[in-house]
């Protein structure tokens, strides 16, 4: 009877130890639901500078890009949410005042406002990763965050772009076996997907990480999304969730989905960041084991000892 709950005691402590193990234990500890539901929170409140900022960058770069990026919308969360979002737009597009002090400041307050989402960002990458924010204090260190921030909304513009140009460019390149078009379509999705996550977890957090748990991080994520993607769009078009709420289910409906997103984001950083410090971990013992195993060196001879010794 002692063996046996010796051998259960053992299994115990071993399925404890375990790798699925920890991340439940941390995705506990960092209530990691809460932090979904404050981001997607966050980004709701970012959502018209942003979507604002996004399609001015695209429309300037690419000028056939503002339909492409409403059906892209729409595609991804539903018409309800593409009719949100080009409601935000033709609401920006109404006010007066282009080329104005009032539109200079505007357009500052436009890219604060987008810049917010990244920020909130950054505090859960840094809860997540275990970053140590004592040494991350200052003027500096909060202006380089909001650089950084501002940078992200504009990479993630122009990555949209690149996203866009290059399923323009297959469309005309595969005319003529449109079978393969969805195809290249979710594999262009998936590799930009991969850069976006890749790079966040790779800049946003305080602490450094490595480019390849980064890179394994984001695809991983990028791939959770797709499979997440095609079952949260898969309930958001069978549901009545957004026709409970009449006039506003749009953005209920759009809620839900960033809820989902950030809940997604978060499992992936935090399965990156256990990656990076299972490395980080088996990078130190092998230099603390070549250090143990690499030979002492020789003490040095005496200098008095030697020039008092007697001579033949």
């Amino acid at each position: 009877m002692t063996d046996r709950h010796m051998r259960i005691r053992e299994l115990t402590e071993r399925l404890q130890q375990s790798w699925p193990a920890k991340f439940v234990q941390r995705f506990i500890a960092y209530d990691i639901l809460a932090l979904a539901a404050a981001l997607s929170f966050y980004t709701l409140l970012s959502l018209a500078p942003l979507v604002v900022m996004l399609l001015w960058l695209t429309t300037s770069l690419y000028p056939a890009a503002q339909g492409e990026f409403f059906h892209q919308i729409g595609l991804l969360v539903g018409p309800q949410v593409e009719q949100t979002a080009r409601l935000i737009v033709a609401n920006a597009e109404e006010r007066p005042g282009t080329g104005s002090l009032a539109a200079s400041l505007g357009a500052i307050a436009l890219l604060v406002g987008a810049s917010m989402v990244f920020g909130q960002l950054q505090v859960a990458l840094n809860r997540v990763f275990r970053s140590d924010a004592a040494r991350l204090g200052g003027m500096l260190a909060w202006l380089r965050k909001r650089l950084l921030s501002f940078g992200m909304a504009l990479g993630v513009g122009f990555l949209l772009v690149v996203s866009m140009a290059a399923q323009a460019a297959l469309a005309i390149m595969l005319r003529w076996l449109p079978d393969l078009m969805p195809v290249l379509a979710e594999l262009v999705s998936f590799l930009l997907y991969t850069v976006v996550f890749s790079l966040i977890y790779r800049l946003l957090p305080d602490r450094p990480v490595s480019r390849r748990r980064a890179l394994l991080g984001g695809a991983m994520t990028s791939a959770l999304f797709m499979v997440g993607r095609w079952a949260i769009g898969l309930y958001l078009g069978q549901s009545t969730l957004g026709n409970a709420y009449g006039p506003a289910g749009g953005l209920v409906v759009m809620l839900v989905w960033l809820y989902y997103c950030a809940v997604v984001f978060l499992v992936g950083a935090l399965i990156t960041a256990m990656l990076d410090e299972h490395a980080r971990v088996k990078r130190r013992l092998a230099d603390e084991y070549a250090a143990g195993d690499a030979p002492e060196p020789a003490a040095p001879a005496d200098p008095a000892a030697t020039s008092h010794a007697p001579t033949a």
